[in-house]
């Protein structure tokens, strides 16, 4: 299984591809729309549709650093650890796993100890 960076990482890639093509396609939305198009030779229209789709790049890796980035674990992992191996029964242990995020419950540190504390309260 591909570790949490590769996943990351291969997103990222994608989501780039993904906003370069949709600054290129916008880029030649808005140019073609300029009067001044039709007066323009092809190597000035692209140059326009390469300096606008650039401008849309800019825009997308500052929307990416400032608010994608900082979209990820909203959790503490030693705290919900913690809170797993205060706990005193199965029952109890379920209840706390019932109440985690989708991001702990695939958090590799946490599923080992759930795993630990599992087989504990399974064999007494």
């Amino acid at each position: 299984m591909a570790d949490a960076k590769t996943i990351k990482d291969a997103q990222w890639r994608k989501g780039l591809g993904i906003a370069w093509f949709n600054a290129t396609n916008s880029a030649i939305t808005l140019v073609s729309t300029n009067p001044k198009m039709k007066s323009w030779t092809i190597d000035e229209q692209l140059e326009n549709v390469n300096v606008v789709r650039d401008y849309f790049l800019k825009e997308y890796n500052t929307y990416y650093s400032e608010v994608l980035a900082n979209i990820g674990a909203n959790y503490n992992a030693s705290e919900t650890i913690a809170r797993m191996n205060n706990s005193k029964d199965m029952k109890e242990l379920k209840s706390i796993w019932i109440s985690l995020s989708e991001d702990e419950r695939r958090d590799v540190e946490i599923l080992k100890v759930k795993a630990a504390l599992k087989l504990k309260y399974e064999k007494s």
